[in-house]
């Protein structure tokens, strides 16, 4: 199995690109499914094909879907939901309201996740495309499982045996009405869940590709991205440069040319990853032409093929220590910050924070020493 994940910033072409790479897998005989987590669905225009919130065939070999939030609670969640909309009416909160509010935020992320994971242990796809939503949404997304982790090790455990005591005596006190069990067991069944996701994100079957133009803001956001991903362990295995002017374009387009071209020359020299160029197109792509555009970027190459191999976290020994050695493109030495608690350490890098859960090996060793050199973070251990 393979899993691709197509981030950029909005407006890039995430879902052409993501979709034209659909049809290619799918005409190579793969069976694919390709999966839009944009709340902002746009799957349905590229394929020109309505689309349900489950699996939608498009083509041979080829389904296609398009996360509902409202859907998925009344089918999975339903249990969490209604306990949460007794909850905000109990403090005065309209009906109208308390059902929105009942939808936590990070919920349609969630379920792109929730179907990836369902259709990684049926096995009944070979490739599964995620068409991610804009870059600061993706970035959110793939925290979940890190985040999600964190506080049920830390509250969750605790708080189902207390509230299970304490429930009878509490609930007509206080005047809350406090979660059932069947609710608490929903919430661990999603963390379980969220848990395994962790698992096959950091797997070699998966990488995320970042689709950007040659455009400053652009870059640097990209640049913003492959720094958070390495951070957070997820591997990047190429670059698609979306929207490139063609030299023949004509003289009014001239300037916009040559700043292309310097940007072009920046992306080289700043991404240590293949890169795929596509030109800008004379119309929209949509539909039949999506399979010219898979043409257009991956020509003879199997487009399930991992372009490039680094890990972006790794153990090794060192004489007497045991080294992490985290990947942190983009960021200079004055902006990280370390700190061990426990089992855990935690990494600042700029405005990112991330808690590494240490293996038992390292939880119980000293951090002797760290430096930064070649854009890795050596966290030095005995």
């Amino acid at each position: 199995m393979r899993i691709i994940l197509f981030t950029g910033k909005g407006g890039v072409g995430k879902t052409t690109i993501a979709s034209a790479t659909a049809l290619k897998t799918a005409k190579l005989g793969y069976r694919t499914l390709i999966i839009s987590t944009d709340p902002a669905h746009s799957l349905s225009d590229a394929f020109q094909k309505e689309l349900n919130p489950y699996p939608t065939e498009v083509t041979e070999n080829l389904y296609a879907m398009e996360v509902n939030v409202e859907y998925e609670l009344e089918r999975h969640w339903n249990v969490i939901k209604e306990y949460l909309t007794i909850f905000f009416k109990s403090q005065g909160i309209e009906d109208v309201v308390a059902e929105e509010l009942a939808i936590f935020p990070g919920f349609d992320e969630l379920a792109s996740l929730l179907h990836l994971l369902e259709h990684y242990e049926k096995r009944d796809f070979d490739v599964i495309i995620l068409d991610c939503a804009p870059t600061g949404e993706t970035l959110r997304l793939l925290s979940v499982p890190e985040v999600a982790r964190w506080y049920m090790n830390r509250f969750f455990g605790i708080e189902k045996k207390i509230l299970k005591l304490v429930k009878p005596i509490a609930e007509p006190i206080i005047n809350v009405p406090l979660p059932s069990e069947e609710v608490l067991n929903k919430i661990q069944e999603l963390y379980v869940k969220i848990g395994k996701l962790k698992e096959i994100l950091e797997s070699d079957i998966t990488t995320v590709r970042i689709v950007m133009n040659p455009e400053k803001m652009v870059i640097r956001e990209s640049e913003r991205a492959f720094t958070y991903l390495n951070l957070f362990g997820y591997r990047v295995d190429c670059v698609i440069v979306n929207k490139v002017f063609p030299e023949s374009v004509g003289e009014y387009f001239s300037k916009w040319i040559e700043i292309q071209r310097s940007y072009l020359n920046e992306i080289a020299e700043r991404f240590p990853i293949p890169i795929f160029k596509v030109q800008f197109k004379d119309k929209e792509v949509v539909g039949k032409e999506l399979e010219s555009l898979a043409e257009e970027i991956y020509g003879e190459r199997d487009p399930t093929e991992v372009f490039h191999y680094h890990k972006p976290m790794e153990i090794k020994k060192e004489g007497n220590y045991f080294v992490l050695s985290i990947n942190v493109p983009f960021i200079e030495k004055k902006d990280l910050k370390l700190l061990k608690r426990g089992e855990e350490l935690i990494v600042i890098a700029k405005n990112w924070k991330r808690i590494v859960f240490l293996p038992q090996s390292l939880a119980l060793k000293d951090v002797i020493k760290a430096e930064f050199k070649d854009q890795r973070l050596n966290v030095y251990f005995a």
